[in-house]
């Protein structure tokens, strides 16, 4: 299990499936980082909010072709970082 946190900056995203949801995209290739296709993770928001959740894939691909790995970010999660779709926000994470 690979326990070293990761920072990394990211803008909010609609998701475009269902009501209301957003994401951050994971700049990593999870299969690379922790050997699996689905990673459960504690994270922090812009280091004071946090959130337990998973990295996954979501049948959407990066720029260059390659698959795109997605952390949630609820509703109520923007909400306490005053934030919405297209704010960038800090995301710690380490794998649960």
């Amino acid at each position: 299990m690979n326990q070293y946190p990761y920072t990394f900056t990211s803008t909010i995203t609609a998701a475009t499936i269902g009501k209301g949801g957003a994401y951050v995209v994971f700049p990593y290739d999870i299969r690379t980082e922790f050997q699996q296709g689905r990673v459960k993770v504690h994270a922090i928001f812009d280091e004071k909010i946090p959130y337990d959740g998973s990295i996954v894939n979501m049948g959407l691909t990066n720029p260059d072709g390659s698959i795109c790995y997605i952390l949630g970010v609820r509703k109520d999660v923007r909400t306490q970082l005053n934030k919405t779709i297209g704010d960038v926000v800090t995301v710690t994470v380490t794998q649960r």
